[in-house]
């Protein structure tokens, strides 16, 4: 091959793991920032409107994450069937209508049913990310790409914000949903374009195994491997600490350790803050030194921020807490799909990731139903963040039974 050639190769490599990042990035903060969490946080001015209360709120949350997990256990079988970018793009412009028709609820039903259908379209755009990650993007970049997607909700978090800000004090919340719909729709056109431009493998439909290389049945147990059960249980760690951690903070902070607003807004707005850059930097961290490396030490910080939480005397502590939660946090949900994308084959990386997925949000679940009797049991919220501090130490000493991702593949 000459050198120009060479060259010409080396920078379409780059024009196309560059739009993959881009695109997906956004995308992810069109499904999670604004199809998962807007809702919670116009939620007040909706329930006054609409008139329904915090009991059905609950509920309705509930079903959207009943439905990403339905969503994401079906996922793999769409893939198959269609590829990954057409579901991924198919499920950013699902999401971006269900936005737009958020403007015309009318019910706490209307609510449950367009909250659910987001929750199956945050799965369908995210499970097949892995995948087409590990077929467009150079291995030795997977880990800055996957870190960089994984900080999408940080992004989408901050538009939210800034929606709000700009046209609630002006506009019905109705506005809101329309202006975040229609951003919605163009990015999901502009990356079917990109996508299509710089990256046309991710719409190629995979063909079928030849008949002699296919596994006899209950061939899907050839992905239950110790690499995998290890991927699978750090991810339902991950939701059994960190869906606790964010859950109860304020109301720890509220009611047991009589903060002030101002105080928990600065926590918050750190961890915001921190997340728009700690999935990328942690991914570049993860190419140079290996996933395994970057995994523990964002465990470490994890296991720091529950600790610095729970005994805390200073308010410089809690911002300590929130600057290393910020980097473990968004690190974390980047850095296991890396890895994922550089141990297994593209053909298997979409159902791994799928059940990881599932068994995230049954840990978050879990965390979350067993950190709401942690007071009732132990009398004090405290307990969550000990506890949290205690799976994170697990987490990190699981990394240690994960292989060396560079000598699988590159």
């Amino acid at each position: 091959m000459t050198t120009t050639a060479m060259a010409s190769t080396t920078t379409q490599s780059i024009t196309r793991t560059m739009s993959v990042a881009v695109v997906f990035t956004l995308f992810v903060a069109v499904a999670f920032g604004f199809g998962l969490y807007l809702f919670a946080l116009i939620v007040p001015v909706m329930r006054h409107s609409l008139g329904f209360e915090y009991t059905a709120i609950g509920i309705v949350t509930g079903g959207a994450q009943t439905a990403y997990l339905i969503a994401a256990l079906v996922c793999p079988r769409l893939v198959k069937r269609f590829g990954e970018g057409q579901v991924t793009v198919g499920a950013v412009a699902a999401a971006a209508l269900l936005l737009l028709f958020f403007a015309g609820v009318q019910s706490v039903l209307s609510v449950g049913l367009v909250l659910a259908g987001l929750g199956a379209t945050a799965a369908f755009m995210m499970v097949p990310t892995v995948g087409a990650i590990s077929e467009t993007v150079p291995f030795c970049y997977r880990s800055r790409v996957n870190g960089l997607v994984s900080s999408g909700t940080a992004y989408g978090q901050f538009a939210n914000g800034m929606l709000v800000t700009w046209l609630l004090p002006r506009h019905s919340w109705q506005w809101i949903w329309i202006v975040a719909g229609s951003t919605s729709l163009a990015i999901a056109l502009g990356g079917l374009l990109a996508l299509r431009r710089f990256a046309p493998q991710v719409f190629v439909r995979k063909a079928p195994q030849r008949a002699e290389s296919r596994r006899p049945s209950g061939s899907r147990w050839h992905l239950v491997t110790r690499s995998n059960l290890t991927v699978w249980t750090l991810l339902a760690l991950s939701g059994m600490a960190c869906g606790p951690w964010q859950n109860y903070l304020s109301s720890f902070l509220v009611d047991e350790q009589a903060h002030s607003l101002e105080t928990i807004g600065q926590v918050w707005s750190i961890i915001g803050v921190v997340g728009l850059f700690s999935g990328f930097a942690a991914g570049m961290a993860a190419d140079k030194a290996g996933v395994r490396i970057a995994l523990a030490l964002s465990y470490a910080a994890l296991a720091g921020s529950g600790l610095l939480i729970a005994f805390h005397t200073a308010v410089w502590q809690l911002r300590a807490a929130a600057l290393c939660f910020g980097l473990s946090f968004y690190a974390i949900y980047g850095l296991i799909p890396a890895y994922i994308s550089k141990t297994v084959d593209p053909r298997s990386a979409t159902t791994v990731f799928a059940v990881a997925n599932v068994l995230l949000g049954l840990g978050t679940t879990l965390g979350n139903v067993t950190g709401g009797n942690l007071p009732g049991w132990l009398g004090s919220l405290k307990a969550v963040y000990i506890t949290a501090s205690a799976l994170a130490c697990v987490g990190m000493v699981l990394t240690t039974v994960l292989r060396d991702e560079r000598r699988v593949g590159s």
